[in-house]
């Protein structure tokens, strides 16, 4: 599921109904074929990953973190810190202006929130140095976040770690930006052929530049050295693993409902979402209320996020 715009070209978005384009002007003139020298040169390029959110992801993957360590990473980073206090003193995390520190924050709003906090905020800032001229950065950044923090809502109810559902969520497409860093021509050609042919977008990618932005994202996870689980997940979100004996369902089909949600959330055509259109919801045991509750809390915490 997708959302790309190229600013006087194309907009497309993948959405639960289908492939939706408007083409704005011109016909998509190709560059040479792709090379699989520029893609790998591109990922290797890619920026090195602060301490604060090494920590951040750390702490979200494992319980083995001292919360100090936390708090003096985010500590070093004083324009970090204070995005961090501004969100931890919004009416939506209950603090209300009591947060004073990192280590208040910590204290008050708990170790794993406040990781979520620093791996989105300081994500973000890593992703925006990523040069993809044409492509409107901000709608993949709140897509993105849309589908970390539905990812980890339903984890909670799928009895999976929510802190790992969220990181999963957050970079889930990130093999998208550096398909359009790449090669930003034949990334636009796929997702015309997607719609033409409707066909999943990563067979599209796959036939015309020889990989999928779900294999590309799963070593931009390895590169920037993610946990192998979590890039088993963003490599499966299109097509889910399954669960593990005693699992409700996989983390990698669990950010492919996520990301079906955050879809609906962008689409913002009134629509209800039904969970009878995916047999995966019954593994989660929610119905349409819960889901109506969901969507609520999430545009909620988004509109915390702008405003920070």
């Amino acid at each position: 599921m997708h959302l790309f715009v190229w600013p006087g070209r194309w907009v497309v978005s993948w959405l639960p109904g289908g492939l939706h384009m408007i083409a704005a002007s011109n016909e998509i003139q190709l560059t040479e074929p792709p090379d699989s020298k520029v893609l790998a040169r591109c990922i290797g390029e890619l920026p090195a990953l602060p301490l604060a959110l090494m920590v951040a992801v750390q702490a979200l993957s494992s319980d083995d973190l001292p919360a100090s360590a936390c708090v003096d990473a985010v500590e070093r980073d004083q324009s970090l810190a204070v995005r961090l206090l501004r969100l931890a003193n919004s009416a939506f995390y209950g603090a209300r202006g009591h947060v004073a520190s990192v280590e208040d924050a910590v204290g008050m709003l708990g170790l794993r929130t406040v990781a979520s906090v620093v791996a989105a905020v300081s994500m973000r800032s890593t992703l925006a140095l990523v040069p993809c001229n044409g492509f409107c950065f901000e709608t993949y950044w709140r897509h993105a976040l849309t589908t970390a923090i539905l990812a980890r809502e339903l984890a909670r109810q799928a009895v999976l770690d929510p802190g790992e559902a969220f990181l999963a969520g957050l970079l889930h497409d990130v093999g998208q930006l550096l398909l359009v860093v790449a090669h930003a021509d034949w990334a636009e050609r796929a997702l015309q052929m997607s719609h033409d042919e409707q066909i999943d977008l990563c067979e599209a990618e796959r036939r015309l530049i020889g990989v999928g932005h779900d294999e590309v994202g799963a070593e931009v996870m390895r590169h920037w050295h993610f946990p192998e689980r979590l890039v088993d997940a963003v490599a499966a979100h299109h097509v889910p693993l399954p669960a593990s004996p005693g699992d409700r369902m996989s983390l990698s089909a669990l950010v492919h409902l996520a990301d079906l949600l955050a879809h609906h959330m962008d689409a913002e055509d009134g629509v209800p979402f039904s969970v009878g259109e995916r047999p995966d919801w019954d593994s989660l045991c929610v119905d349409e209320a819960f889901l109506s509750s969901l969507l609520e809390r999430t545009k909620n915490e988004l509109s915390v996020f702008e405003s920070a």
